[in-house]
């Protein structure tokens, strides 16, 4: 493919209600607030540690519930092989070391440990 032989575009889109998007003026905006006027309103989740858990606060079944439902997870093992976690329906192979991210699924205030895992388990927001 070569561009010299492709027709311009004017780099106007439509939104469902057919409202004419101009593609250029709205990175020019998304530029200004986020780089140029640095007041772009946005916050960063799964930074900021709420609450931590470790092996001792889990139940019979290995679950360990958090005061609310988890959107980022930290997990932290000892272990010498990767060990498996349940978060949000969601399981999570996690690596000696530990992980951090934000975790999909159906939404949970409980991770299911690995029995007799050694863990810490940070629930960021």
């Amino acid at each position: 493919m070569n561009i010299n032989n492709m027709s311009p575009r004017t780099g106007q889109k439509l939104k469902d209600d057919n409202t004419v998007i101009n593609t250029a003026e709205m990175v020019e905006a998304l530029y200004d607030a986020f780089i140029t006027n640095g007041d772009a309103k946005v916050q960063q989740t799964g930074s900021i540690v709420a609450e931590v858990k470790d092996e001792s606060d889990a139940d019979e079944s290995n679950i360990i519930t958090f005061s609310a439902n988890i959107e980022s997870i930290e997990i932290y093992h000892n272990e010498t092989t990767q060990q498996e976690f349940t978060v949000n329906g969601v399981t999570l192979k996690v690596a000696p070391g530990g992980w951090r991210s934000p975790v999909a699924g159906t939404a949970s205030d409980e991770v299911t440990i690995p029995a007799d895992v050694t863990c810490t388990i940070s629930r960021l927001i």
